[in-house]
């Protein structure tokens, strides 16, 4: 039986272990894309509030 992490089920077939890019388009100026850029990486560690800050819901 093969070991490892795979034979654990911790990682599981196709997960990507490389970084995360998010691609921005329309940004109006580099303080809103950073501000875009900061909510999204905090909300990769499940602190959701900066990027309800940032985006909030539609009407």
């Amino acid at each position: 039986m093969p070991s490892g992490p795979r034979s654990c089920g911790e990682v599981g077939f196709g997960a990507y272990t490389g970084p995360v890019y998010f691609m921005m388009h329309g940004v109006r100026d580099e303080e809103r894309a950073r501000e875009l850029a900061a909510a999204l990486h905090a909300a990769l560690y499940e602190d959701l509030e900066p990027l309800s800050r940032a985006v909030p819901p539609a009407p």
